[in-house]
C-alpha cells in the first residue's frame, strides 16, 4: 500500500504566520543581531535558542512580532521600535506603582503639550524656555518649528536677561533637528555632539552652522537667523527629569560641556541616549533602531541617561512657574553665578 506524507498542520500555520511578514524572519533577526549598539551585552547563543523556541510556538502575527520584542527585551533596548502595518512593537520599561504614580501625570502633560513652545520672562531678568516633545516630520514642519523656537528666544534680545532656564522636563522626544537649530543662539555655532559606535569610536558629528543643524555633513534645517543675537555666553540652567527621553535627552547632551551651564532636576529616562536610524525593510515594515550612542562636545559618551548636577526630586508646577521648586533653584543658581 502506497503511503502519503501528510503535512503537519502546525507547521503549515507557522509557515503562514511567517509569510505575513513582508521579509524573511531571519533577515530581520540578523539585522537586529549584528547592528544593535547593545549587541555585546547579551549571550547570543542563548538569545538564538529562545527566539527559535518562541517562533515555533507562535500562533499569530502578534505572537511572531512578540518574538522580536523579546530580543529587544534581552538587549534591554527600550528605544528601538518595529512598525508593521501601522502597528508599533517595542520593549517598554516597567515601573512600580509609586514610580508610575509619580511620572504618569508628568508624561500625560508632556503628551498634551507636544509641539507647544513656552517662553516667559521671570522676575524681569531670567528667560524661561520650555522645549517640548517635537513631532514634526516633513521639511516644512521641521523648519517651521525650528524657526518658531529660534524666534521665541530671539524675542529676549530686547530684554536685559541675566540667564536662561531651558526646561526639557516635558520633552519626551521626537525630531531632534529643529530642537537644536532652534536653540542655536544659546548653544553656539560649533560642534555640539558626536555619535559613537559600539567600540566608542566617533562615527558622526553634530554641528550648528549659521543657526542650522548639520549631522554628518548634511544640513537638516533651513532657518533665517538674526546675526545681532548671541546668547552662547549667557549662563544657562537646564532642567531635566524622568520624562526627558530620546531627543529630549539628546538636547540635554548638546548642553553638556557648554560653559556656564548647570543641570537641575532628576536623571533622564534610562536607556534613551542612543542615536536611532530608520531602516525600511518593506513599504509596511520599518525599524526605528538604536545603532549608536551619543557623546557631548567633550566626547563624553552617555550610555544610559543624563544626570543633573543638583538633584531635586519633586516640586513640579508647570502652571505657576515661580512656585516650581526646580525653577526656584535655577533662579538661585543663576543669581549666584552672576555675582561671581
Amino acid at each position: 500500500m502506497k503511503k502519503y506524507l501528510v503535512p503537519n498542520p502546525f507547521m503549515w500555520l507557522h509557515y503562514k504566520i511567517i509569510r505575513t511578514i513582508p521579509v524573511h524572519v531571519d533577515s530581520l533577526y540578523t539585522f537586529i543581531k549584528y547592528n544593535s549598539i547593545l549587541r555585546n551585552t547579551v549571550d547570543w547563543k542563548l538569545v538564538d535558542e529562545q527566539f527559535t523556541i518562541k517562533l515555533k510556538n507562535a500562533q499569530s502575527l502578534k505572537d511572531t512580532m512578540q518574538c522580536f520584542v523579546s530580543v529587544l527585551e534581552s538587549l534591554h533596548d527600550v528605544h528601538s521600535q518595529i512598525y508593521l502595518n501601522n502597528q508599533y512593537f517595542g520593549h517598554y520599561p516597567a515601573f512600580d506603582d509609586s514610580t508610575l504614580m509619580k511620572i504618569k501625570p508628568i508624561n500625560d502633560t508632556a503628551i498634551l503639550l507636544t509641539n507647544k513652545i513656552k517662553t516667559a520672562l521671570l522676575l524681569d531678568k531670567v528667560a524661561y524656555v520650555r522645549v517640548p516633545s517635537c513631532q514634526v516630520y516633513n521639511n516644512q514642519e521641521i523648519n517651521a518649528f525650528a524657526q518658531s523656537l529660534y524666534d521665541s528666544i530671539h524675542a529676549f534680545s530686547s530684554q536685559k536677561v541675566t540667564g536662561f532656564i531651558i526646561d526639557l522636563r516635558l520633552n519626551g522626544g521626537g525630531n531632534i533637528y529643529p530642537m537644536l537649530s532652534g536653540l542655536s543662539s544659546i548653544l553656539g555655532d560649533k560642534l555640539i555632539a558626536y555619535e559613537t559606535d559600539i567600540d566608542d569610536n566617533i562615527v558622526r558629528q553634530w554641528e550648528l552652522k549659521n543657526g542650522n543643524f548639520n549631522i554628518g555633513g548634511y544640513q537638516a534645517t533651513q532657518i533665517s537667523i538674526h546675526s545681532e543675537i548671541d546668547f552662547q555666553k549667557k549662563p544657562v540652567v537646564v532642567l531635566i527629569g524622568p520624562v526627558t527621553k530620546s531627543s529630549g535627552s539628546m538636547a540635554a547632551i548638546a548642553f553638556k560641556g557648554r560653559q556656564h551651564t548647570f543641570f537641575i532636576g532628576e536623571p533622564t529616562a534610562d536607556g534613551y541616549t542612543t542615536s536611532n536610524g530608520y531602516f525600511q525593510f518593506a513599504p509596511n515594515l520599518l525599524l526605528n533602531f538604536a545603532t549608536n550612542f551619543v557623546a557631548d562636545r567633550n566626547k563624553i559618551i552617555y550610555k544610559s541617561s543624563v544626570n543633573p548636577d543638583m538633584v531635586i526630586n519633586s516640586g513640579y508646577n508647570f502652571e505657576n512657574l515661580l512656585d516650581d521648586k526646580k525653577i526656584q533653584a535655577a533662579i538661585q543658581w543663576l543669581s549666584e553665578h552672576n555675582r561671581r
